[in-house]
């Protein structure tokens, strides 16, 4: 249906923080920044979780690196870092002393005890997936459809094992490292040599994709779990099926034996994670989750059971009991709004989970939620925006998503909450709920003096409402699809609509006239932003570029680049001096999708490149003192860049 909606579903990423004593918060959102950041919102998403075998670490893996937990404390203790494209898997060595990694290009080997990073290993596919052997000397990893096995200290390639038709989504050594089990979409578990890599043998019996593979401490027993809802259990040396365990009624994307072997934790998409008998079969315990169970994992001793779900929230439970220990929700889920409140002291949020965040901006300290009185009913929110005094924010209600935090595209424009939320900052309390579009709301802005909410809706139509009232003053209509941004000039009198079309049009808000449009742009407008004077309208479209407009004429006055695919976010800094977008495509150049450009609008030239997010940036905001710039990034953070010491900087670049 609408490509707008995807693409604004991944303008930010949502995070909150562990709620730990100030000073410990504080000090890790400044770790490891890139230079002239000087916080970082979350931790981003998480994609592996490993304890060390002495128990002593938790290693969380993700899109920003590795952060290291004490267990007991669940504190921080570091993070390792490298300007990668995040880490897909980790694995710890016996001895505990190495952490390899795997991203999407390299595995990185980790010193512990240094925290130091020891070495890198190209030239070995997309490592999605490592492990290292139990004797410390052989690392497996996993690209699309083969293994890799590589000498451990000096990279160098072992074995190729192929021979799965079809994506690797799980390998495991045995307990005795003889054996390395894989795992496939293609409904099948193949068993090698890990010495010698000769395929061994093929386990056949699920129907669907096999997602997570756990030895049993003996190595005689493999679990496997898959997306036809049921856990299988073989025996290793013949090949043969001993038990089907069903129950579970989504996914399963997660299956661990416990250090004892007595008990296996299954993961699934239904937000439950069971523990099974594991040489019965029988359920013993159903542990109820918030979310999508993505992994599970046993402490060394056995006595804590770990999962992490679809929110990239950590959960420890007690594996005995199942009584739920703690919650950890440091890392990050995506966001789809974000905006700083007038005076720059606090930034909101939006996130799949139907909540609004109200973040201090200084300390990166999570402050207040504002959620929904009818949060059932929504599917989460698709635009947030401060009112000018800042004591009302207004967030719209998009479509539905999956846990996931993909999009359930509706099979119409009607479909969806359509509705426009009012909050009070200071108490959080819901003030009212504007209603009357038809279709979901996809843009709200504010009017300069704070009376009038302009809303966009997939309905075709833009509705101004009284804010003291509640009540609709003006629908226009116009634009022949969804209106996707909304922007007022700085003294309010034009209101700038942009489309999924890519048609800007620009109105009287006193009237409700059309004043103009401007036409150029051949796909959705995807960020609109009025310079202070309200003379230039910049414009930010999927079709690859950056638009200058003059609104007294309606003429492009300058096109300052053009890529191949899309620019998701443009942005006019309080001066009018610069204004700051995305840089470019990952089609074109991976690293361009990851920078924020700053321009100089009067000499119309790139003043400076601001790199550190591992993924790509997807929205960025000025302070309203124009200090400060808020980038979000898919990798799962948000940074606030220090701008006047950037643009102080005498490096022409960063």
């Amino acid at each position: 249906m609408k490509r707008t909606s995807f693409l604004i579903l991944l303008t930010l990423l949502i995070f909150s923080t562990l709620y730990l004593p100030n000073s410990v918060a504080q000090d890790y959102t400044q770790w490891a920044l890139p230079e002239g950041a000087k916080v970082r919102i979350g931790k981003g998403r998480i994609s592996d979780m490993q304890y060390s075998l002495d128990g002593t670490l938790l290693a969380v893996a993700g899109s920003v690196g590795i952060w290291l937990y004490d267990p007991k404390t669940f504190q921080e203790l570091a993070l390792l870092r490298r300007d990668t494209d995040g880490v897909r898997s980790i694995s710890f060595s016996l001895d505990g002393a190495v952490l390899a990694s795997g991203s999407y290009s390299d595995i990185t080997l980790w010193d512990i005890a240094t925290r130091e990073h020891k070495k890198t290993f190209k030239d070995i596919g997309s490592p999605h997936i490592v492990s290292f052997s139990p004797d410390g000397l052989t690392i497996a990893s996993k690209d699309y459809k083969e293994i890799r096995l590589s000498d451990a200290k000096t990279g160098a390639q072992k074995e190729t094992l192929t021979g799965h038709p079809d994506y690797i989504s799980s390998i495991s050594f045995s307990p005795d490292g003889k054996m390395i089990a894989s795992g496939s979409w293609d409904g099948t578990i193949r068993l090698w040599d890990a010495k010698t890599g000769r395929f061994e043998k093929t386990l056949t019996g699920h129907v669907k994709h096999v997602n997570s593979l756990s030895f049993n401490p003996d190595g005689k027993t493999l679990a496997s779990g898959g997306n036809d809802q049921t856990v299988r259990l073989w025996d290793t040396e013949t090949g043969k099926l001993k038990k089907t365990l069903t129950g579970h009624t989504k996914t399963i994307y997660s299956v661990a034996f416990s250090p004892d072997g007595q008990t296996l934790a299954t993961g699934s998409g239904d937000e439950t994670i069971r523990l099974w008998d594991a040489k019965t079969g029988k359920l013993r315990k159903t542990l109820v989750h918030a979310h999508h169970v993505n992994h599970v994992l046993f402490s060394p001793d056995g006595k804590t059971l770990t999962s992490a779900d679809s929110h990239h929230t950590i959960r420890l439970w007690d594996a005995k009991t199942g009584e739920l220990q703690k919650v950890l929700i440091g890392h990050g889920f995506r966001m789809v709004g974000t905006s700083f409140s007038p005076d720059g002291k606090t930034l909101a949020t939006m996130s799949l989970d139907e909540t609004v965040r109200l973040w201090d901006v200084d300390t990166g300290q999570h402050k207040k939620d504002l959620t929904s009185r009818h949060v059932e009913s929504i599917g989460y929110f698709e635009s947030v925006s401060f009112s000018p005094d800042g004591r009302t924010l207004a967030a719209a209600s998009g479509e539905e998503t999956d846990l996931s935090g993909f999009r359930r595209h509706f099979h119409s424009e009607s479909d969806g909450d359509k509705t426009v939320y009012l909050w009070d900052t200071d108490t959080g309390q819901q003030k009212k709920s504007l209603t009357g579009h038809t279709g979901y709301v996809e843009s709200l802005s504010f009017s300069p003096d704070g009376s009038t909410l302009a809303s966009g809706s997939a309905d075709l139509t833009i509705r101004l409402w009284d804010i003291s009232t509640g009540k609709e003053e003006k629908v226009l209509t116009g634009h022949t699809e969804s209106i996707t941004r909304l922007s007022f000039s700085a003294d309010g009198a034009i209101l700038a609509s942009g489309s999924l079309n890519g048609n800007i049009r620009l109105w009287y808000t006193n009237t409700g006239d059309q004043k103009s449009t401007l036409t150029g742009h051949v796909a959705e407008v995807t960020r609109l932003s009025f310079s202070p004077d309200g003379q230039i309208l910049a414009s930010a479209s999927s079709d690859g570029t950056l638009r200058l407009w003059n609104t007294n004429t309606a003429n492009e006055e300058k096109t300052l680049a053009a890529y191949k695919g899309t620019f998701w976010c443009v942005s006019f800094g309080p001066s009018g001096e610069i204004f700051a977008s995305q840089s470019g495509s990952s089609e074109v150049n991976i690293r361009l999708w990851r920078e924020i450009r700053l321009w100089d609008v009067i000499k119309e030239q790139s003043k400076k490149t601001l790199a550190g997010h591992t993924a790509g940036i997807l929205g960025v905001s000025f302070s309203p003192d124009g200090r400060t710039l808020a980038t979000g990034s898919e990798d799962g953070t948000l940074l606030l860049w220090d701008l006047t010491s950037i643009l102080n900087m005498t490096d022409g670049t960063k």
